[in-house]
Parts: C-alpha cells; structure tokens; sequence
C-alpha cells in the first residue's frame, strides 16, 4: 500500500523540529514545512491567505498529490484557509492544538501589544515570554528550553508579519463545519490559552480527541499524539 502524503506545518515561532520526536512514529510519508520568516528565513507574508498560497505553491514542487495537512496552532490558521480557498488540493487536514475561529477583540489586542513589544525589545524577551506561556505548569521544563531556543532563530520582521496574519485571519467555523473533506481535531486539556469548546469548533462531524498535556503535545506526548493520527489516517485510507 503507498504511503499517505502528510503534510506537517508547525505553530508561531516554531519549526519543523518541533514534530522532531513524532515524525518518525507517523505511518505517512511526511513533510514538514518550514513556514516563511521561521527558522530563520526571510520574513514571511502579512495575511493567511499568502501564508497558504505559500504552502500549496511548495505542495506543488514537491509535487504532492492531495496531501493530508496537519497543522499546528498557526499552522491549523492556514489549514483551515487552505480547506476553504483550495479544498481540491487537499485529502483531509487537521487542527492539532488550534481551534477554526477567528481572534475575539481583546486577542487582537494582544497581537498589536506583542508586535509593539518585538518593535521595542527584540525577538529575546518576547520568545522568553511567549513559549513559557504556551506550556502547562507541571510542563517538563528541559522542552521549554528547547522550544525557546527553536523561537529565538525568528526575525522581528518574521514574528510581526506572523503576528499581522494571525491577527487578520478569518472566522473558518464554518470551513470547517461544512466541508466534505476529514478532519482531525486533537486538544490538550492543560492547555493554558484554550478549552475544548473552541478548540472543537465547527468539528461536530469530525474526529476529536483531547489529550493529556499542554498546548505543545507533539513534544510533550508524541506517542500519544502519533496513534491518534495513525488511527484516524487508517479510518480516512478505508473509507
């Protein structure tokens, strides 16, 4: 049987080394993007709807054939634009630790804040905020550090037009309320910005499973996260 192609796209200041422990345990043949002005490349675009163009145009050079798309947190943003603008170019997606709704007024507050912070002091003093804040208290303090260290390759300029698209993004709810493809939608119910009502927007129909761990589980719990995806890419292989 030839391998699903599975394509992983990784959260705010993040990189393909977040998925490093969980890739290997993906029954897919897996790719996994580094999302322009991360990791240390160029600043990427201002809005979602670059952001996915972006990722269908490396679809395409990787000539994949309808991929599944997972994507974390910011990455589940430009799934979700990627399910509503080009569905055709997709087999099935996932919003692994994201929700389909859009930022409610006092988040887009945050967004300008945090893009005035990155203006004034620098990339430093906003990842050593930012990651901490996206783990559990009882979190494993050795991945926080390693996952400071991932978001301290970012640009300002890479964090402020992430920050701009993020902000921007539209209300997909219904994207994902009304689409014919499968989705998989995974939460973890220490994760200290979400709960599971928003995390599940619009899935009703679609396969949800709460986890264990923070807002990061493919590093904290990839066994865990791995068999669920395995298991609902066998379901969507049979159907």
């Amino acid at each position: 049987m030839t391998l699903r192609q599975v394509v992983l796209l990784h959260g705010l200041c993040g990189s393909p080394d977040y998925f490093e422990e969980l890739i290997p345990l993906i029954d897919a043949d897996v790719y996994a993007l580094t999302l322009p002005g991360h990791a240390g490349t160029e600043a990427g675009p201002e809005t979602m709807d670059q952001f996915a163009d972006w990722v269908l145009s490396e679809m395409k050079l990787r000539e994949l054939e309808r991929p599944i798309v997972l994507g974390h947190s910011f990455g589940g943003y430009i799934t979700t634009n990627l399910v509503r603008r080009h569905p055709e170019a997709l087999s099935g997606f996932g919003l692994i630790h994201s929700t389909a709704a859009a930022d409610p007024a006092p988040a887009k507050a945050k967004r300008n804040e945090a893009i005035e912070r990155v203006m004034e002091e620098g990339v430093r003093p906003f990842i050593d905020t930012m990651i901490p804040g996206v783990f559990a208290a009882d979190s494993d303090t050795a991945l926080i550090e390693r996952a400071k260290q991932i978001g301290y390759e970012m640009s300002k300029e890479g964090i402020i037009s992430a920050q701009m698209a993020i902000r921007d993004r539209a209300d997909e709810t219904e994207t994902v309320r009304t689409t014919e493809l499968p989705g998989l939608f995974i939460y973890g119910d220490k994760d200290p910005n979400m709960d599971s009502s928003r995390a599940f927007l619009g899935a009703k129909r679609h396969t949800r499973e709460s986890v264990s761990c923070s807002h990061m589980g493919m590093m904290e719990v990839p066994e865990i996260e791995a068999r669920l995806i395995n298991e609902w890419l066998k379901e969507v292989q049979d159907v």
